[in-house]
Parts: structure tokens; sequence; C-alpha cells
């Protein structure tokens, strides 16, 4: 009798504790959909800057290819379009849920292996992202220098007299300015490619997240 109640004991105790656990998993998860409902949106909202400096690059570097940079109306679009190569826009993801899985022993309780394996996804494709990010950073700084000793910024003061005119009209600056646009250029689209890879992940987990745990 005493080892029946012994084992009765242990059978609730282990049930009490799936039932927390569960409950821990719901939570998570709900905690997880709104993480990523925030970071879809802010990933459109980024894509659509990025897009922008993307197209202001190509101007850029169509415009630092005419035979003669010399001209006002010449001069003023490069001044136009260089801010593009000078700064990038990244994402910075919601990782609140995502840490809190992983101090509690990983992906450990999700039970769901589907889930699991893309929140692994999930996960990979935001460090990925933050490698591309340090690329893009390191591209633009190099980008600014060269810019700066082509271009006075002073033309952006409002007291300024805009004659947008050049430090130096050298073309070989002029090429390596060109050279380090293309480069960011490169890592911009690179970046935007695989930033719209991670929004159809979370897309895909948010769906097999409601369906499995009947979220909304």
């Amino acid at each position: 009798m005493m080892f029946l109640a012994v084992f009765a004991g242990f059978l609730a105790e282990n049930q009490r504790e799936h039932y927390v656990e569960h409950r821990r998993e719901k939570q998570y998860m709900q905690s997880m959909l709104e993480d990523l409902a925030h970071d879809t949106l802010e990933i459109s909202r980024i894509s659509q800057v990025n897009t922008e400096h993307i197209k202001d690059i190509d101007s850029l570097i169509n415009t630092l290819r005419l035979p003669s940079v010399s001209d006002l109306r010449t001069r003023k679009k490069l001044y136009d379009f260089m801010d593009a190569s000078m700064a990038g826009v990244m994402v910075v993801f919601t990782q609140r849920t995502l840490s809190q899985l992983k101090n509690a022993g990983g992906l450990r309780l999700v039970r769901i292996k589907e889930v699991a394996d893309l929140i692994s996804v999930h996960d990979s494709k935001i460090q990925y992202l933050a490698v591309i990010a340090k690329s893009l950073d390191e591209s633009t700084t190099d980008a600014t220098r060269v810019a700066t000793e082509i271009f006075d910024l002073n033309n952006y003061r409002p007291d300024h007299d805009h004659e947008f005119e050049l430090i130096t009209y050298d073309p070989k600056l002029l090429k390596k300015f060109s050279n380090w646009a293309q480069i960011v250029q490169n890592v911009f689209s690179y970046y935007e490619h695989h930033l719209q890879e991670e929004k159809q992940v979370a897309i895909q987990l948010m769906q097999q997240i409601k369906k499995e745990y009947h979220l909304k």
C-alpha cells in the first residue's frame, strides 16, 4: 500500500510538472507570436528604406560615370544621392522570447518538432543577418572616408552657399568612390535578399504556432 501511495504521488507530481511546462510552453509561444508580428512589420518598413537606398546608389554610380561631373546639375545629383552610400538601415530584431527559451534550456520546452525546427531556422537567419549588417557597416564606413575627400559636407548647412562644389574632381578618386558605392550596393542587396527570406520564415513560424497551439 505504501508503494502504491508513493507511486501515485510520483505520478501526480509528474503530471503537475508536465502541466506547468505545457502552460509555460504556450506562454512562450504567445510571446514569440508577438515578437514575430513586430519583426515582420519592421522588416517591411526597413525594406522600403533599403530599396530606396539601392536605387539611389544606382543613380549615384551612373552619375559618376558621366564624362563630366563639373556642371552644377550633375554636382547637385551627386550630393543628392551620395548619402545612400554612407548609411545602412538594419532591422533590430525582437529576441526577447528567443533569449528566454535559450536561457530556459534551449528548445527543450518546445514539444512540437515543426515549431522547434522553424525557431532554429529563425534564430540562424537572425544571426546571419547580423553578420551581413556588420559587413554593411564596414563598407559604408569605408565609403564615407572616401566621400569626405570629395564632398563638402558644409553644403548641408542652411547658411551655406549651395554651389555643390566638389573638393576634388580627380577621376581616380571619383572612381574609387564609385567602387565603394558599388560594394555598399552589393551588400545592401545581399542583406535585403536574406531579410526577405527571414520574413518568410517568420510568417511560416507564426502560422505553425497558431495552428499547433490554437493561438490568434
